[in-house]
């Protein structure tokens, strides 16, 4: 009698393992993946130090090794690094202009499972564009005078290219680990309205980290 119930118990236990392995399975093998992120990258100080803000991305199973990723990064709030320098204007106080910035890009993403339960490695690389839009920049200039600065920017080409981990932390859940490396390519026309003096930007890196958290589906 003892032994028929352990046999039923272990018959029960092994039934819900076997259920809950299944369920974690069909989730590792979901289709589709949701990842909210925080952005957290910068550049040389030409034409920006830093460009904080936020992404979502979408990422397809293609199969076991291999995802494809569309991402969507927007910086609510940015700032253009000293603009009167680009046009050769000398000023005491350092002012800044304000821009936003809108990315789309699309990756091919290949994933490796690690030796630690739960956690994959990956790598990515893409392309895609950016849409900037730059606030004037107005001030005094050294000597007397003042200027009036205003920037015109093409959409700019990005190329993208990311490594990372992907920690399992519950059973359709995930937190993203991200260093990310990108070439915007493109034209900033910057142009004092005063004095009619120009200058321009071209290509610049940006770097930095993206942390996120995943939903699989």
């Amino acid at each position: 009698m003892k032994q028929t119930r352990a046999a039923r118990f272990h018959g029960v236990v092994y039934l819900l393992l076997a259920t809950g392995s299944s369920d974690l399975s069909a989730a590792d093998r979901a289709d589709y993946e949701l990842t909210s992120r925080l952005n957290i990258v910068g550049s040389s100080g030409k034409p920006t130090n830093d460009i904080l803000g936020f992404g979502f991305t979408l990422h397809r199973r293609l199969n076991d090794d291999w995802h494809v990723g569309f991402n969507l990064d927007y910086s609510p709030e940015f700032d253009f690094e000293r603009p009167a320098e680009i046009v050769d204007i000398k000023s005491d106080l350092e002012i800044d202009a304000v821009g936003t910035m809108l990315m789309v890009t699309v990756v091919g993403e290949r994933r490796y499972a690690l030796e630690d339960d739960g956690w994959t490695g990956f790598w990515n690389l893409g392309a895609g564009f950016a849409e900037i839009d730059m606030d004037d920049a107005d001030g005094a200039i050294r000597g007397g005078g003042t200027y009036d600065i205003e920037t015109d920017i093409d959409t700019e080409f990005i190329l993208i290219g990311n490594v990372g981990f992907i920690q399992r932390v519950g059973k359709h859940w995930s937190a993203r680990y991200t260093l990310s490396a990108e070439h915007h390519g493109g034209g900033w026309d910057v142009r004092d309205r005063v004095s009619r003096t120009t200058g321009e930007i071209d290509d610049y890196a940006v770097y930095g980290v993206r942390v996120g958290m995943t939903y699989r589906f």
